[in-house]
């Protein structure tokens, strides 16, 4: 297993990482699964992101590549795969029977949360696989794979995306979010680098939240250890930040965070920057803020979108839950357009062979036909 600093980015094979930055976090950094090695019946192709529970791979099982995700060593962690992986066994969509073979011949809707797979090459009952990898205990999520970039990987290629590609990212991000927003749950750890987005037909962005976050109530939050470590206090509402182990929180904290990527794609640059720097730094920053920050967009401000930002980020008066955030960008850039899905070539083949069957029916019956009148 390599070693990867969460926040330079650094990666080493020896276990030990160094940088010459004095305040920089390399030591407590991740380990992190290498090419080639198996999970189970999992073998690890590439790293594609480091996040502050888990890690996420691209992986082989067979001939069918999916993503996998390993939390990290630590109650937390894996408390939080776990209930993770519950969650998006219950939302995922598993018709069977009649059901299941009528959907196989129609477009299937783009997925706005990952896909489960088993974890295991059996069924089991639990969602998520539990393994022991080198002498340790490992808990992971299969998913099905997803094409894409990372929207912090597309915002380096392009700092000021179209405001209305932005918008409908967040609105889309805000929708996948609604299961949660029912029971008045939070995610509470919404970052550019827990989204894939990917390019559709058309040229539309088309945006995947790769992870449900911390899923918890108002008072659950109390039972989430060393909360300061694990969440990103650069994109975390300052009201969280205020303590190690906050006491209560409500849905607006997830409005701050969709609020603070949507600032990044407008204006360009971070609301509250966070690379290479200490967390305590960073929540000083978030916590300390009371201004308004600057979108220098005149025709953002003219269509009332600098106003949207404004209130989803200030440190009080916020939306109430990321729904009435997308309700408030719909209103000014609608709702994103519908996408073309492709239709599945097994319907194309369904035509084919009723084709031939109808052609072989009335190829029969006229022949019928023909001889009735040739005896009369």
């Amino acid at each position: 297993m390599n070693r990867f600093c969460e926040r330079c980015e650094r990666v080493t094979n020896d276990g030990n990482l160094w940088c010459e930055r004095v305040d920089c976090p390399a030591e407590e950094g991740f380990p992190v699964l290498v090419y080639g090695e198996y999970l189970g019946d999992l073998k690890v192709l590439k790293l594609l992101r480091v996040w502050r529970t888990a890690a996420l791979y691209e992986a082989q099982r067979g001939k069918e590549t999916v993503l996998l995700k390993v939390a990290h060593k630590g109650d937390d962690c894996e408390e939080r795969l776990k209930r993770e992986a519950i969650a998006l066994d219950s939302l995922a969509d598993k018709p069977f029977g009649p059901v299941a073979f009528i959907r196989s011949f129609v477009p299937t809707p783009r997925p706005m949360l990952p896909a489960p797979l088993p974890p295991y090459p059996v069924p089991s009952k639990r969602p998520y696989g539990e393994i022991s990898f080198r002498g340790e205990t490992k808990f992971y999520s299969v998913f099905q794979h997803a094409q894409g970039k990372f929207l912090s990987d597309l915002m380096l290629e392009n700092p000021q995306i179209w405001h209305y590609q932005a918008a409908w990212i967040i609105t889309a991000v805000a929708d996948s979010l609604r299961p949660l927003v029912a029971q008045n749950k939070s995610h509470l750890c919404l970052s550019p680098d827990m989204i894939l987005v990917d390019t559709d037909s058309e040229g539309h962005l088309r945006p995947l939240l790769l992870d449900l976050g911390f899923i918890v109530g108002d008072n659950e939050i109390e039972s989430i250890y060393n909360w300061a470590k694990l969440c990103e206090p650069a994109y975390t509402a300052p009201e969280l930040l205020n303590a190690k182990r906050p006491k209560s929180v409500n849905t607006s904290a997830d409005v701050f965070s969709l609020g603070a990527i949507l600032f990044e794609m407008l204006a360009g640059k971070a609301a509250f920057e966070s690379k290479l720097q200490r967390d305590d730094q960073i929540r000083e920053i978030v916590t300390q803020h009371r201004g308004s920050l600057p979108v220098e967009r005149p025709e953002l401000e003219h269509a009332g979108v600098v106003k949207i930002v404004e209130q989803a980020i200030a440190p009080s008066g916020r939306y109430r839950n990321v729904t009435e955030l997308a309700n408030a960008l719909a209103a000014v850039y609608s709702r994103p357009p519908a996408e073309k899905r492709p239709v599945p070539r097994r319907l194309y083949v369904l035509i084919v062979i009723f084709g031939i069957v109808l052609l072989a029916v009335l190829g029969i019956g006229a022949y019928i036909l023909i001889q009735v009148l040739l005896r009369q």
